[in-house]
Parts: C-alpha cells; structure tokens; sequence
C-alpha cells in the first residue's frame, strides 16, 4: 500500500503532477529515504492515477484510489528488491525476471485513460541485467505510461538510464517540520531534537532510530568505539545474532551506519571541523588516534561506505561485523 505524501512535501507534489503529465515519460524521484522520498513517490503515483484530484493530490476515494488502497489497481505495477530473510546480509536486489513480468504489464492497454505507472523502489536495487532490460522499454516507452524511478544515489545509477529520465528531487524538511513531524508522531522535545542531530535532519531516520531497540546499544557500542585496543568484537558479533531472524539485519545495519557516522565525525574533528553527528563526543573524538594518519582513516571509511552495498553472500551478518571492527581495531589502535 503506497503512502501519503509527508506535510514538507505537498506544494512539491502538486508541481511534480503537473510536470509529470505534461513533459516527459520517465522520472528519477530523488531523494534521501530518511526525508520521506518513498513516500513522495507513493503520493506522486496515486495523484497520477487518481480519477478526481485536488490541488495535485489524490482524492481518496475515486475508484482508482480505492484499487491503490487495496493493492489491487489494474494500471499500475511496482518493482521492490527482495531483501531476503534476515538470516544472512543480502544486497536488496530487484531480479531481472520481475523487470521482464513488469514490461510485459505495460505493454497493456491501460483500463482507464490515465494510463499506467510502474515505480520501481529503489532503482538502485536493479541488477546490472535488470537494468538493461528496463533501458530498452525506456528508449521506446509505450503510450500513455510513466515511469517512475526512486533513488536517493542517482549517480550509482546507469548513465544511460539517467540519461533517459528527468530528475524530480524531493524537498528536504526544514528543521522545525521535522520536529512538529516527530512531535505528531509522539516524539517531542529533547529526543526528538537528538534524534534529528544523529540523522542530520532526516525525520523518518529519525523516528527509526528512537524506536528501534538497537538503538539502546549505541552508547554502549561508542564507549568501546573509544578503547580500539579492547574493542570486543566477538560481544557485538554475538550481540547482531542474538536478535530475531527478522532483525539481525537491522542491528548489523544500525552499527554499520554508527560506524560511518563515527569514522566520518573523527575525520572531521582531525581535519579541525565540528563533528556533525556525534557533536557531544567531539572532545573524545580528538583524543582518539592522534597519530594516524587521515588518509588511512578514509580509506577505512570507504570500505565501509562499499559494505552499504554488499553482494549477495551466504557470509553472516556476526561475520561481517566482527571483520569489521577488526579491522577497526587494526587501523585506531596503531
């Protein structure tokens, strides 16, 4: 079921409507997926399809929004990665095959003259084989279709693909919208301010990480952060397995991304700048590693920013991580 736009994204979707239906077939919608891109997506679709909009947004209660309502709309068709069990640390890879499924579905006359849309969520999933067959259909669209492409690394994207599609970017939300946000949603205040300063203004993340049971491991997981040479990495491999099936990868996840933020805010301190996200650790974070060199430390920080996108693999989650705090200790305790 697709979502309503987000309140910062309303006079954004009324203008994206328009440009959609009057210039062109295909659209990157970029955007951070922590400021609600999916979601300026989802509403983009049903203000597309929507029998009777008003003011560029989805009436809700046309036929055609009943059918998105209720998963079942004969004219449109969405592409997600299959993300895999949880068991094991998976690339969310959307399979050449269902591309195939989806271009045969738009060869179809569309059942109502607003024509048909495919999302595909996020385009960045497409395998390489993926990705060329949806080139061709893109090169020679059918009538009355749009194509919808949601992406927050547009770069990482084919050329060729980008070269075919216009860019719709998503606004980000002033910090003040964001807070009222998290406020509606329960979280004000204090955390709601944290959070926000943690996820570098991204509400959604935000909300995310507030929720999240993995996120009472952080504290912890930053003071052994600070002690490289005594760093245990077998507690918080352990720590990632002992989860449920269903959130292992979360936690593997929710370090990972705490080891970026951290390693980036450590290069950031080095290099004489505020630390962006962990602002109340920026005295520990001058005092850790004074004599490596910066370099190494981004070398590091890279090939943890490539492990954001890893293969298809039967390696565990535990295994990964433990491999990379590993080489954590290596590199910050020299």
């Amino acid at each position: 079921m697709l979502a309503d736009a987000l309140p910062w994204q309303r006079s954004w979707l009324h203008e994206a409507r328009a440009l959609a239906l009057g210039h062109h077939h295909a659209w990157l919608i970029v955007g951070r997926r922590g400021d609600g891109v999916a979601h300026a997506a989802g509403a983009l679709v049903a203000a597309l399809l929507c029998h009777a909009p008003r003011d560029g947004v989805a009436c809700g209660e046309c036929p055609s929004c009943r059918w998105l309502a209720g998963d079942v709309h004969p004219d449109f068709k969405a592409l997600y990665p299959d993300v895999g069990d949880g068991e094991t640390v998976k690339l969310p890879t959307i399979k050449v095959d269902a591309v195939r499924d989806a271009l045969d579905f738009m060869q179809l006359t569309a059942s109502t003259p607003h024509g048909r849309v495919l999302l595909v969520d996020p385009a960045n999933a497409l395998a390489r084989e993926s990705a060329n067959a949806l080139l061709k259909a893109l090169e020679e669209p059918p009538p009355n279709t749009r194509w919808l492409l949601v992406t927050s690394q547009p770069e990482r994207l084919l050329p060729t693909i980008r070269s075919r599609a216009l860019k719709l970017r998503v606004p980000r939300p002033a910090r003040a919208d964001a807070a009222a946000w998290l406020a509606e949603q329960g979280v004000a205040g204090d955390a709601a301010t944290a959070g926000l300063e943690q996820t570098l203004g991204a509400p959604l993340d935000a909300l995310v990480a507030l929720q999240s049971e993995s996120a009472a491991a952080l504290p912890e997981f930053l003071r052994d952060l600070l002690r490289p040479g005594q760093l245990p990495t077998l507690k918080w491999g352990a720590w990632v397995e002992g989860g449920a099936k269903a959130e292992r990868r979360d936690r593997f996840a929710t370090l990972l991304r705490a080891l970026l933020d951290w390693t980036a805010d450590w290069a950031r301190v080095r290099g004489g700048m505020a630390p962006l996200v962990f602002v109340p650790q920026a005295k520990e974070l001058s005092g850790l590693a004074r004599g490596l060199p910066l370099a190494e430390a981004l070398r590091y920080h890279r090939g943890l920013l490539r492990k954001l996108n890893l293969p298809d693999t039967t390696l565990s989650a535990r295994l990964q991580l433990e491999s990379t705090l590993l080489d954590y200790r290596a590199l910050f305790s020299r």
